[in-house]
């Protein structure tokens, strides 16, 4: 059997790996994505960058995502999808993307399909609340203080988890408690995903 790589190169050019990468603060969305990235030969796309990067500018827009970002709270959704749809605009996301902890609220699917940014699979990294704020405070960032993260488990159980419930039907659940390697997981992500992909 043909490696995707060789699949995607060789037999349908177009073809197109969309992911959607859902989970908490802490859970390691970003980590497992660089596999994923590497897997199918896609971009990381991590709009939590983005934000972090405008918050620096001295401008009205990078002031109210930093007023966010240091309360711990969601950065206004068409801030996140004018930034977003520009990034998915670039050559490198013509096989597909990976998009890292993506849509986070309700409001965010709703304006993502009414832009008509697609997805094939959506992966859902499941960790207990107590093995996220262990994560989260070793990690060390700026953002990463006691009382913001406790804001940040708030809001994402009241604005994300519904949209974890909203692609119950195309869900890939993983625990991803750190029992196992980091790479045995991965491997069963990617696994998951060939599994459920038709084209694959």
């Amino acid at each position: 059997m043909k490696s995707f790589k060789k699949f995607i190169k060789e037999d349908i050019p177009g073809i197109q790996m969309r992911i959607i990468m859902l989970g908490g603060p802490g859970s390691g969305k970003s980590t497992y994505s660089k596999f994923l990235t590497k897997e199918f030969l896609i971009p990381h796309v991590y709009t939590g960058d983005m934000m972090r990067d405008l918050a620096k500018q001295h401008t009205p827009t990078g002031r109210k995502v930093r007023s966010a970002l240091d309360k711990g709270d969601y950065v206004d959704t068409k801030i996140v999808l004018d930034t977003l749809q520009k990034r998915l605009t670039r050559k490198d996301t013509e096989r597909g993307y990976v998009l890292d902890g993506f849509p986070r609220s309700m409001e965010q699917v709703k304006e993502m399909e009414d832009r008509n940014i697609g997805y094939d699979h959506v992966v859902y990294l499941d960790v207990a609340e107590k093995e996220v704020i262990r994560r989260l405070m070793s990690r060390g960032r700026a953002d990463d203080k006691p009382e913001i993260i406790k804001n940040r488990i708030a809001v994402y159980k009241k604005q994300t988890q519904p949209v974890v419930d909203y692609y119950k039907d195309k869900l890939i659940r993983i625990k991803a408690e750190g029992g196992e390697q980091i790479e045995d997981i991965a491997a069963d992500i990617i696994r998951y995903i060939r599994n459920r992909d038709e084209r694959i």
